[in-house]
């Protein structure tokens, strides 16, 4: 008898979205703590070299968590992308000394208005990192905002993150492990 051992995967099509718009002048949202700012540093990285070309860039925000200022991965490109007018950074320090926890879903709570106009408009929301914690935490977050931008109830707020997730313009990059 041979040893049997189970594997957790997923297979991602080429159609997942997360990528940049086509028109760099749709606004963008992009939520990533930890590990999970990878992605966005390509994105930033496009972004900026397309602005190098002349070409008009629209509205992006970085909502990006970390621990402590130890932990606050590539700050010096970050920061320049946030001078070069690439993406306006917001930065989620959960383990700062003397600091109270702060996530990226207080963030998105605290612009909310702003995060759900650019999303009831043509703008685009991206979540990458922890599927288990952190990607639920934001999608309550974002339900709250709706509620409270909106003047909505709880079943309008499901329905409002299930169509723009239907419609491309909320896309997540998210794992977990058990």
């Amino acid at each position: 008898m041979g040893i049997r051992e189970k594997i957790l995967m997923f297979i991602r099509t080429p159609e997942s979205g997360f990528e940049l718009p086509e028109d760099p002048t749709v606004p963008i949202v992009m939520v990533g703590p930890g590990t999970g700012v990878a992605p966005f540093r390509g994105f930033l990285q496009a972004r900026a070299a397309l602005k190098k070309e002349g070409v008009p860039l629209g509205e992006a925000h970085l909502y990006f968590g970390c621990g402590n200022d130890a932990d606050y991965l590539y700050r010096e490109e970050l920061d320049e992308f946030e001078r070069d007018g690439i993406a306006r950074v917001h930065i989620a320090f959960s383990r700062a000394p003397g600091m109270s926890k702060v996530y990226v879903q207080h963030l998105l709570e605290r612009d909310s208005s702003k995060i759900i106009n650019l999303l009831s408009g043509r703008g685009k929301l991206y979540v990458c990192g922890d599927g288990s914690k952190m990607a639920p935490d934001v999608e309550a977050a974002l339900k709250k905002a709706y509620r409270d931008v909106r003047g909505a109830g709880q079943a309008e707020a499901d329905e409002w993150l299930n169509r723009v997730q239907a419609e491309g313009c909320y896309v997540k990059d998210v794992w977990s492990w058990f």
